[in-house]
């Protein structure tokens, strides 16, 4: 008779060989999720596609699982352009999420609705979808908040498509609202949502709010990800321009200004969008009179920007012309007038 130390030792030995063959036999049988779930974060669309159909297609699995699997098919259909493939994915989610009588899971094939319309420019349709997330979730006990920003979201693109924007502004203005409710005011999700609507004031002229909301955004962006994060970038290339637009020149250049020095920081950054910005400064000093500083900016930018020609390097050629004609050099500004009309 075998004595307990002699059966607890023989125990550990056996757990010690099968474990290895448990996780063998594991990472096997959810090879094809796992995969799929890989390579739709990779955006390896066609990849994804192929490891999430064989998901699909293997013995019975739970219901929660085969709703998550068919969402995830539909959005590698959907970064496909398979936009017909793709809601018919999505409806069989809404299917499964009925079926299991689910808010949260109708919630989310709901939000994949509104993904595919917006694709297919179905914007009426979208803005219908959204509208029955919202009220969906709006009779829950207790409402997810994030859901419902991140839905408030694609109801303003919407009604933007729709040509509607007092209506779009009145949807990101509530979804700011529910990001701070989510996630905190000064949460880089809430961060995101200030400023696109930052972006969207400036684009309907109210300056003094955009720049409100973009220096708000900024400096959530700073704090939550860094000051030469490319979120925080581009809120000072949004701020910048709505500073210019508006007429405050000194205030724009020291935001490009800014804006340039963290952009020498950024490990990777857009040389085409450094060299636009610098003839956008660039301009800003010829109208101060600074023509050698200008004349510094474009002859880094122009090298950057002629390599695809076009408006921008077309501009930057006129914005040197301006530049030379200020130094008294008029006929090198002739020269590259006639250089900036031959690549426009």
């Amino acid at each position: 008779m075998l004595g307990i130390t002699r059966i607890f030792r023989l125990t550990i030995r056996f757990a010690a060989w099968v474990t290895p063959h448990v996780q063998a036999w594991h990472s096997k049988r959810h090879m094809n999720r796992t995969e799929g779930q890989r390579h739709l974060a990779a955006r390896n669309w066609s990849e994804a596609e192929k490891y999430l159909t064989a998901a699909l297609d293997e013995r019975k699995q739970p219901a929660a699982r085969r709703f998550e699997l068919t969402l995830n098919l539909a959005e590698a259909l959907r970064g496909q352009a398979r936009l017909s493939d793709s809601e018919d994915s999505v409806r069989r989610a809404m299917a499964i999420a009925v079926e299991q009588k689910s808010i949260p899971m109708q919630s989310l094939a709901l939000d994949a609705l509104v993904d595919v319309q917006l694709s297919q420019s179905q914007y009426a349709e979208a803005e219908a979808t959204a509208a029955e997330l919202t009220r969906l979730e709006s009779c829950q006990v207790a409402p997810n908040h994030a859901q419902l920003a991140k839905c408030s979201r694609k109801l303003g693109t919407a009604l933007l498509k729709r040509g509607r924007p007092a209506e779009a502004l009145q949807a990101f203005q509530h979804a700011t609202q529910l990001h701070e409710q989510a996630y905190g005011p000064e949460h880089v999700e809430t961060g995101h949502s200030v400023a696109e609507l930052g972006r969207l004031y400036r684009e309907t002229g109210n300056h003094t709010e955009a720049q409100r909301h973009l220096r708000r955004a900024w400096q959530i962006h700073r704090t939550a990800s860094g000051a030469d994060s490319h979120e925080a970038v581009q809120d000072l290339v949004q701020l910048a321009a709505s500073l210019e637009e508006s007429g405050d020149a000194s205030g724009a250049a020291t935001e490009y200004e800014r804006m340039l020095a963290l952009r020498e920081r950024q490990v990777g950054a857009d040389r085409q969008e450094t060299a636009e910005t610098q003839v956008r400064l660039a301009r800003l000093y010829v109208r101060a009179g600074r023509s050698p500083a200008a004349r510094e900016l474009l002859g880094q930018a122009i090298p950057t920007l002629e390599r695809k020609g076009g408006p921008s390097f077309a501009a930057a050629l006129e914005t040197m012309a301006c530049a030379e004609d200020q130094a008294g050099r008029v006929e090198e500004a002739k020269r590259l007038r006639e250089r900036a009309i031959s690549v426009s």
